[in-house]
């Protein structure tokens, strides 16, 4: 292949960084491809440590953070810097992730000066832009400007297809995630003071914006509960960055024996954590994918969720964030063997370890028909 071709790596936050690791190393490795990498400091401090991780370096690092920030805010911030990014590399291609505020801007930005766009895990959808919100608004945009899909179901493919996008630019890979998973899945269980390693835990990750506020407030009140009638399972939950979510989190569920608030956690010691556990409680995304690789039950505190196949497939369970159909979830796992056991062995449908082969030959057949 040329070297005279160009790939754009755009991202701003760990789930990204993630997720583009493997496509970075497959390019590099197989194809003689050094993808450039703009790192939009979006989760600057979430980042310090993953690179090292995932041996990757950022050929530009952008600052756009600042403390109480709003959304609006933020994208202006990525949208003044952005461009000159874009002009003083002049990619062939421009390869975003997912749907966070960097990876639709990066695709703004790019769509803006005539780069084409490549999206990573495409296709995903609710069809209610309130949930999840912003992110359901920004996947839709990124779709609307991208010239490459790449999915990593059949169900988004064929959500892609409804909306009109042409057949010959939609590609099922499976989700990069997986590939990422396999690879950390022996990692060492991490010591938690206090807590002793023999008792089963329910892992807890809440983040979501929409989840701010009465929801998140009537989930943390409902696992206070929980963990009050049923001292015999521990709960741990790594504390989020955003203080909208940690702080409230601190004030309910700081002073409990059962409860361990820890801090973020290196992935790979996360992914133990996640295996480890008797199952996950979670609002993330990326966790519905993530778990049913390493066999681990996700009761999703969401009303909807834009990765049904795992619902369908019986991994994933709806509970909502009130408080009976969160106690009916928790009852059913701890009380019901085969439920819990049909769960743990239901097949996952976001992969096979690996999208990001795939992801990377076809980027490489895009890259060269731009210089034929």
């Amino acid at each position: 292949m040329s070297n005279d071709s160009q790939i754009l790596f755009c991202f701003g936050s760990r789930p990204e960084l993630i997720k583009l690791a493997p496509v970075y190393h497959n390019l590099k490795s197989h194809f003689n491809i050094t993808p450039r990498l703009c790192d939009t400091g979006q989760q600057k401090d979430l980042l310090a440590d993953l690179y090292q991780e995932l041996d990757i370096t950022a050929d530009i690092r952008l600052s756009v953070m600042k403390s109480g920030q709003s959304l609006d805010q933020l994208i202006a911030t990525l949208t003044a810097q952005l461009p000159e990014v874009i002009k003083r590399l002049h990619p062939d291609l421009v390869v975003v992730q997912g749907d966070t505020a960097s990876a639709f801007t990066a695709a703004m930005v790019a769509g803006g000066q005539n780069v084409a766009v490549a999206h990573v895990e495409a296709g995903l959808r609710t069809y209610d832009i309130t949930s999840p919100f912003p992110e359901e608004i920004y996947r839709q945009g990124i779709s609307k400007i991208a010239a490459w899909h790449f999915c990593p179901t059949e169900q988004a493919r064929l959500n892609l297809l409804k909306e009109g996008h042409p057949e010959n630019r939609i590609f099922v890979t499976g989700n990069t995630v997986i590939d990422m998973i396999l690879r950390q899945k022996n990692t060492s269980l991490p010591i938690l003071a206090g807590r002793d390693g023999k008792r089963p835990y329910f892992l807890i990750t809440l983040h979501r914006r929409e989840s701010q506020g009465e929801p998140l407030r009537n989930t943390l009140a409902t696992l206070m509960e929980f963990a009050i009638t049923n001292p015999a399972y521990d709960l741990v939950m790594p504390l989020h960055p955003n203080p909208a979510t940690s702080t409230v989190v601190q004030e309910m569920l700081g002073r409990h024996d059962n409860i361990f608030l820890i801090d973020p956690l290196p992935y790979p010691k996360f992914v133990a954590l996640m295996s480890g556990a008797f199952a996950i409680i979670t609002d993330s995304g990326g966790i519905q994918e993530e778990a049913p690789s390493l066999n681990v039950p996700v009761i999703v505190v969401r009303t909807k969720t834009e990765r049904p196949e795992g619902v369908e497939n019986g991994c994933l369970r709806l509970a909502g964030t009130e408080r009976a159909t969160i106690l009916q979830e928790l009852d059913l796992l701890i009380h019901d063997k085969a439920h819990y056991k049909s769960m743990q062995t239901a097949e996952n449908p976001f992969g096979d370890g690996h999208a990001a082969e795939k992801i990377a030959h076809h980027l490489k057949d895009i890259a060269e028909s731009y210089h034929t």
